[in-house]
């Protein structure tokens, strides 16, 4: 009977506590502070849920922090007997004065964001987002902000009550730890393993699906030289939708020598999907085996393109070489996972490294078996998730160089060790958005084309040697920018400002790091050559890495490969 009446009085408690759940000045201070923080600029103009998403997470930060230091000052007051007190009717009139000045502060804060946004989009060549959806955007996240917060009081009133229930059959400290206890597995176990699970399932299902459908306009080659062409044994089905894609487009023979107004050949590309049974190995496999058919270890170059999400190559890449070598080219690659390639990055990234690892395995080893006069030069790229998988098929920069003929990488997730190994070596004075690395011997960071021969400042580089090795990293690539310390460290990009694309960010803990969270959705609808779109500048970098001058005028490739260029 007692035990009932505690179970009504703890359920009672926590309707009670719901209904009554009010703001806390010092939390509604931490709160506003921080959403005047998240309204800052980032790296690319927001869209109103990428506010919403800020203004959300950070105000909930906020309040929690405004929390803290709160108690922690109540508890200083405490041990040193610092009582403060006033009277009821002034207390009122100084907390209204409070509230307006941070309400009017605030209205200033988004005003001033909106016209930040204005100017950031300028910079970036899109259209800022109208003044309406920004502050759809702001209105949507302070609703969030609530959301957020009554889960956080609903968790804390759940283990008040569990502690209720528990406090008749155990002493009060045993039951206040196991109600601690017993919640955050709760909280574990419905986040992880219903709702995280549950979202992968489904995502997973839905990218089966799309990997199904052929992408508009696509048809199955009539060329031998493509993998699914005439005696192929990889099927068109089996490609899956980015690897028809990938061997239904790029140029011909026909079409390189109308740009280059030279003989041509027909380029090779090669790529196999993943498919129920097969392993990675036996996908790598089976792309080395289509190399053998298509004859590709007779041609100059062979390139090994590490794919991002859903098997995904930037057309950009392959077209590149194949314009600048005359079609006296082989692409290969395969697909390693259905996933989308943010989905894939949060969730998968061991399957991207070794997926990367085995290709690059594979096909090495059939080179290395052809006569040394015999074999193509062989180089490997990748960008985004593919920069970071084909990145860990080498244990270090030098086992890179001892390994290809050259390389290309676009959009390197900060996460990859050998782009951290690098970036550390940078020379003293280099900012980390551009880092030199001896004096440009092998490796160059791209930010322009003019950084192939000069660095950030406009000095020269010493001669380039072979293998050469480019990593493309525009400023305002969100991709390249995001690691998990930006919660809690200022990255050397943010404090060195070296670029007036990032000189007018401030980081902030937490609130930096959702703010290059959520510019990456958008940094692929920006563009060439900012956020994370890397296009006609692929033709510059290839040709350099393929012992050309980087600075010749490729215009009538980069106009073909833009017309050529489709979108799905």
């Amino acid at each position: 009977m007692e035990a009932s009446r505690t179970s009504a009085g703890a359920t009672a408690h926590v309707a009670d506590g719901l209904v009554q759940a009010k703001l806390t000045s010092p939390g509604l201070t931490g709160a506003t502070v921080m959403t005047w923080v998240a309204l800052s600029p980032s790296l690319i103009p927001r869209t109103w849920w990428m506010t919403m998403f800020n203004v959300g997470l950070c105000a909930t930060y906020g309040y929690g922090l405004g929390l803290l230091l709160a108690v922690l000052l109540r508890a200083m007051g405490a041990r040193i007997g610092l009582v403060v007190r006033v009277r009821e009717r002034p207390a009122i009139w100084l907390r209204r004065l409070w509230y307006l000045t941070l309400v009017f502060s605030t209205l200033y804060w988004w005003w001033q964001s909106v016209h930040s946004q204005v100017r950031i989009a300028r910079r970036v060549g899109v259209s800022a987002a109208p003044v309406g959806d920004q502050a759809l955007g702001f209105v949507a996240g302070l609703a969030l902000f609530w959301l957020f917060l009554m889960l956080a009081r609903g968790v804390r009133l759940l283990g008040r009550v569990v502690g209720q229930l528990l406090r008749p059959f155990t002493p009060s400290l045993v039951a206040t730890s196991a109600s601690v206890l017993i919640v955050a597995m709760l909280v574990g176990f419905v986040s992880n393993d219903v709702l995280y699970a549950n979202f992968v399932k489904a995502a997973t299902k839905k990218a089966i699906q799309v990997n199904a459908q052929t992408p508009p306009g696509r048809r199955p080659p009539h060329s031998s030289t493509r993998s699914a062409g005439p005696g192929s044994p990889e099927s068109w089905a089996s490609l899956g939708r980015q690897g028809q894609g990938i061997v239904a487009d790029g140029p011909t023979k026909e079409r390189i020598e109308q740009v280059t107004g030279r003989p041509a050949k027909d380029p090779i590309r090669v790529y196999a999907g993943e498919n129920d049974g097969r392993s990675l190995e036996q996908t790598a496999d089976a792309v080395v085996a289509e190399l053998h058919r298509t004859r590709a270890f007779d041609r100059k170059v062979l390139v090994v393109i590490v794919p991002a999400g859903e098997g995904w190559i930037p057309e950009w890449h392959p077209s590149a070489v194949e314009f600048l070598t005359g079609g006296d080219s082989a692409i290969a690659s395969m697909q390693y996972t259905y996933l989308p390639s943010a989905l894939a990055f949060y969730t998968d990234l061991e399957t991207a490294r070794k997926a990367g690892r085995v290709l690059f395995e594979r096909v090495e080893a059939a080179v290395q078996e052809r006569p040394a006069q015999r074999r193509p030069k062989l180089y490997i790229a990748g960008e985004s998730l593919g920069a970071y998988g084909g990145q860990a098929a080498f244990s270090s920069p030098e086992d890179l160089l001892q390994r290809v003929d050259g390389a290309v990488w676009t959009g390197t997730p900060r996460l990859s060790p050998m782009w951290q190994t690098l970036t550390a070596r940078r020379r003293e004075g280099t900012p980390e958005i551009a880092p030199v690395v001896d004096d440009g011997r092998h490796f160059r960071f791209f930010l322009r084309p003019e950084n192939l021969v000069n660095d950030f400042y406009g000095r020269p580089f010493g001669a380039w040697s072979s293998p050469r090795v480019v990593f493309a990293q525009y400023p305002t690539d969100p991709i390249v920018w995001w690691s998990w310390d930006l919660m809690w460290k200022e990255p050397d990009w943010v404090r060195e400002r070296a670029s007036q694309k990032v000189s007018h960010m401030r980081w902030a803990p937490w609130v930096t790091f959702w703010q290059i969270m959520s510019d990456m959705p958008r940094s692929v609808r920006v563009p060439g050559g900012e956020g994370h779109r890397y296009q006609e500048d692929l033709v510059p970098m290839w040709a350099g890495v393929l012992g050309m001058d980087p600075l010749a005028d490729y215009g009538s490739i980069q106009r073909a490969m833009r017309a050529d260029y489709r979108v799905y």
